[in-house]
This record gives structure tokens, C-alpha cells and sequence, in this order.
């Protein structure tokens, strides 16, 4: 099965800046957008509507190494609901366990983008390999 073209967004979500990454019209590469004021998430997310087709958004959701969900996951599961209230664009949760240090590596990138932005398009690339290998979008979908 064939996705329908468009965009994806990722957003690595903390308490006080997020990071955002987009991906190409085919979904092929993921590229760091911005690192912000998790504040203003919400009213950037509709800037991006109006900037670019989004057709999928990917939410890094944290857990423990374990898997076991903690206070932070409870927090993006809260603001993925607000995310998918929005309506910019479908809603899916991602493991994002070991993005930002993975992240942290890319020291050049991240000097100009911000870590926040750099995981953000870790765990982009990361649902656009599990969108290739399933054939459908990826992690747990997130109903408002």
C-alpha cells in the first residue's frame, strides 16, 4: 500500500521548548525545522498548516528504558490530544527513547537548529522507516 504525498511534521515535546522537523512532499527525508517556546507550539503548528500540506504528524512519545511511561509521557499524551484537536493533521505517538542523545552527536547541526529540533528529526526519520516497512502510518494514533 501507497501513502498519499505530504508532509510530516515530528515534534520532540518538552515543558519549556519543543523541536520541530519536517520531511519532504514524498516523506523521504527528514530535515530539522526549529527549536521553540513549547508555549507557542500550538500556534505554530497552525502557521506550518498554512506554510505547508501536512499530512502526518509524529509526537516522540518518552518512556523509560524499561518502557514503563512516567509524568513526562503522561504530559505529551495531554498535548497530543490538544495537538489532534487542532486538526492540522492525524496524530501519531513515537517511542523516543534514546533520540535526544543520539541527537547530541550531530554537534553541527545542532549549533544551528537546536537539539530539540535535531531529535525531532530523529524521530521523524525514524516514522518514515516504520512508514516504509509497514506500508501505512506509523506508532499509536491520538484521538482529540
Amino acid at each position: 500500500m501507497s501513502l498519499p504525498s505530504g508532509r510530516r511534521l515530528a515534534i520532540d515535546y518538552g515543558q519549556v521548548r519543543s523541536g520541530i522537523a519536517i520531511s519532504d512532499i514524498n516523506g523521504l527525508i527528514a530535515t530539522p525545522l526549529e527549536t521553540i517556546s513549547s508555549s507557542t507550539l500550538l500556534d505554530r503548528l497552525l502557521e506550518i498548516r498554512g506554510e505547508y500540506e501536512i499530512a502526518a504528524i509524529y509526537l516522540g512519545l518518552p518512556a523509560h528504558l524499561s518502557g514503563v511511561e512516567g509524568e513526562s509521557a503522561r504530559l505529551v499524551r495531554e498535548v497530543a490530544k490538544k495537538i489532534a484537536a487542532i486538526k492540522v493533521a492525524p496524530v501519531y505517538l513515537v517511542d523516543e527513547r534514546l533520540s535526544t542523545k543520539s541527537a547530541a552527536k550531530a554537534k553541527e547541526i545542532v549549533e544551528r537548529f537546536g537539539v530539540d529540533a535535531v531529535a525531532a528529526a530523529e524521530i521523524l526519520d525514524f516514522s518514515l522507516s516504520g512508514e516504509r516497512s509497514s506500508g501505512k502510518r506509523f506508532g499509536e494514533a491520538v484521538n482529540e
